[in-house]
C-alpha cells in the first residue's frame, strides 16, 4: 500500500518576503511544515507519494517556465529559495495547481501532458504553430497551458528593462 501524503498550496513570509509554496508533506495541519513560515493554505489534496512528487514537479515545472518567461521579457518574478514570487496573483497559481491536481487521475493523458509541459520547457516561447498538430483532450490541455503561461505583469513597475518607456 502506498503512503499518502497532503499536496498543498500555501502562502508564507520568510524575512519580510512574501512567497507560494507547493509542497506536501504527511501532517494534517499544513500550516506546521515548512518551520512554520506558511500562513495559509489555498489548496490541499491528498495523494499517493508517487502521484504527490509527480504533481508537484509539474506545477513547479509551470511555475518556473512562467517566471523563465517574464525574465525574457523584462518583468521581475523572483524565485525565492523558500518558494515563487508572491507577485503572481492567487487565482493563477491556484489554476495552474488544479489544471495539474485534476489531470493526474488519468495515466494516457498525463503522459501526454507531462511531454507538453517539457516541450514547452526546452521552447522558451509559446508557437502556435505546435497546437496545430494537436486535437481532443490534448489540444484542449496544451490551450490551457498556453494561456496560463501567457500571464504578464501589468503594472511597469515590475519591469527590469524601462530604457524604452516613455518621458511622460
Amino acid at each position: 500500500m502506498t503512503k499518502s501524503v497532503n499536496l498543498y498550496l500555501a502562502s508564507g513570509v520568510s524575512e519580510g518576503v512574501g512567497f507560494w509554496v507547493v509542497n506536501f508533506t504527511e501532517e494534517d495541519n499544513i500550516l506546521n511544515s515548512l518551520c512554520t513560515k506558511l500562513l495559509e493554505c489555498y489548496r490541499k489534496e491528498l495523494f499517493g507519494l508517487e502521484g504527490a512528487i509527480e504533481v508537484k514537479e509539474a506545477i513547479n515545472t509551470t511555475l518556473d517556465i512562467l517566471c523563465l518567461d517574464s525574465k525574457y521579457e523584462k518583468y521581475k518574478l523572483d524565485n525565492y529559495n523558500t518558494g515563487y514570487s508572491s507577485e503572481i496573483p492567487i487565482n493563477l497559481i491556484e489554476d495552474i495547481y488544479d489544471l495539474w491536481a485534476y489531470n493526474y487521475s488519468n495515466k494516457n493523458l498525463w503522459k501526454k501532458y507531462i511531454g507538453l509541459l517539457n516541450l514547452r520547457k526546452k521552447i522558451k516561447k509559446y508557437y502556435n504553430y505546435i497546437n496545430i498538430g494537436l486535437k481532443g483532450d490534448t489540444y484542449e490541455f496544451a490551450t490551457k497551458l498556453d494561456e496560463l503561461l501567457s500571464f504578464r505583469q501589468v503594472n511597469l513597475k515590475f519591469r527590469l528593462d524601462k530604457s524604452n518607456d516613455a518621458m511622460w
